[in-house]
């Protein structure tokens, strides 16, 4: 107790008990107490002594709502169990298999709360972002759409594999894992048309921007995407760089690492074994707090799926710009097509549409092409020599002894490096002339880019006949 209180009571009473009159009033409002505290603190200072002026607890002699020990110790006996399991272990999930395991009534999860931050279980996260801030949306039926996204693990030997995992946005369940050596776009469609045979098709499926996924930003479409449309499917992307938007995926794979943290796999057999055990007990055993406490399969099957899509999706357009190369060319990723070399180095406008591509420069379209997806070259169909204008350039050798013109490049020899040459392509035919004289004079070989000189290469043996 405060020595200035403590003083200032007994030398009150000090005066009372000798006869001194006392304001209690203005010694009260001196010391901020009530006049009841101070009558209270009397009466003990007159029995106990100096003794009666320590504070005492104000707890109460009996506490009937407060938890029994042995309660206190199944909760913290339980948090550790499901820790082990590799299981979430918060106060929800608590309590759940408490009121599994018990007839009696169970704590609130306010009240488990407490005593796992008694017990110092609870580490605070002061920094973490409220769940308040963040903007909910949930299908409406089962199979309106899934999520699909791939994560990294590390097998017991350290080998990293990916995982492929799949959930219905509506009701959680997991539809598929499925564990690879590196995911793909096949083995993305792999795991789709697994999950598809348990439980029929969805009419759309989000991801996020990876390559194995999905190619829209990249002006193409992937094969997980172009086999989703033709079934019908829609693909949904999430915007770059928010992975907020793929929540619900995202967080089922925190709660799959935890428990593959303890199940470690030495395999890919092991480790889809482990997998599969863990899909069948989020489905059916787990309660999923989104959900109102069900478990994923209890949703899924308390509502009627949404009807599958009957017909394919039409075609997306692609528009993306290029530069048109030195050999007059414009190249994508599955193709390259050939333009002229009058248009090289202008800017060109592509547009695709399934194997239908369009090319427009500078507002005008140079070529309509159906693309022949049996090879990644389209030429232009015109004759060689009606596709290379004539072009005449001023150059000067390199050091390796050569000159280009177009994309070609031509050898003229190590004893006119650094001179100056006038090289002339006409058609096919190609002419490079040094102070005055010609020194190259042939018709290109088009079946590849170089064009040797023709003279033997190296040093002449000595003692050669």
């Amino acid at each position: 107790m405060d020595t200035r209180f403590v003083v200032a009571v007994t030398n009150a009473l000090a005066q009372k008990d000798s006869g001194v009159r006392v304001n209690v009033t203005a010694l009260c409002a001196d010391l901020g107490i009530t006049r009841k505290t101070f009558y209270k603190w009397a009466t003990r200072y007159r029995q106990e002594g100096i003794e009666g002026l320590q504070e005492r607890s104000r707890r109460p002699q009996r506490s009937p709502g407060s938890i029994a020990p042995v309660m206190e110790d199944a909760i913290v006996e339980y948090r550790k169990r499901l820790d082990d399991r590799g299981l979430d272990n918060g106060p929800a999930s608590i309590r759940w298999e408490l009121s599994k395991a018990r007839q009696q009534r169970v704590p609130s999860e306010a009240t488990i709360w407490r005593v796992l931050v008694r017990r110092g279980f609870v580490v605070p996260q002061p920094k973490k972002r409220p769940n308040s801030s963040l903007r909910r949306f949930e299908a409406p039926a089962p199979n309106e759409w899934w999520q699909i996204d791939a994560c990294q693990w590390r097998l017991a030997d350290a080998t990293v594999v990916e995982i492929i995992n799949i959930i219905d946005d509506h009701s959680r369940v997991c539809v598929e894992s499925r564990a690879v050596s590196v995911a793909t776009t096949r083995d993305a469609w792999a795991a789709f048309s697994a999950g598809c045979e348990r439980l029929g098709l969805p009419r759309g499926c989000l991801s996020d921007n990876g390559m194995i996924f999905s190619g829209r930003i990249r002006g193409c479409e992937v094969y997980f995407e172009a086999q989703l449309r033709a079934a019908g499917v829609k693909p949904i992307t999430s915007r770059p760089y928010h992975p907020q938007t793929c929540g619900k995926v995202e967080r089922f794979q925190q709660t799959l690492k935890k428990w593959l943290r303890r199940h470690p796999a030495k395999s890919l057999t092991e480790l889809q074994a482990v997998l599969e055990e863990f899909r069948h007990h989020y489905n059916h055993e787990r309660p999923h707090r989104g959900i109102d406490r069900m478990t994923p399969w209890q949703r899924f099957s308390a509502m009627t799926p949404a009807a599958a899509p009957t017909a394919a999706l039409p075609n997306p357009m692609f528009r993306r710009s290029y530069v048109v190369t030195a050999d007059g060319s414009v190249s994508g990723s599955a193709w390259s097509i050939k333009l002229g070399a009058e248009h090289a180095g202008r800017p060109a406008t592509v547009v695709t549409q399934g194997t239908h591509v369009m090319v427009f420069i500078d507002g005008s379209l140079v070529r309509d092409v159906e693309l022949d997806t049996g090879r990644h070259y389209q030429p232009s169909g015109k004759p060689s020599s009606a596709r290379r204008p004539h072009i005449r350039r001023e150059t000067t050798v390199s050091a390796q002894g050569k000159v280009t013109v177009g994309s070609w490049i031509i050898a003229c020899g190590a004893e006119h490096i650094g001179r100056p040459a006038t090289v002339e392509l006409t058609g096919d035919h190609v002419t490079v002339v040094i102070d005055g004289q010609t020194v190259r004079d042939f018709d290109l070989d088009t079946s590849r880019r170089y064009q040797g000189s023709g003279r033997p290469r190296g040093r002449p043996r000595r003692g050669g006949s």
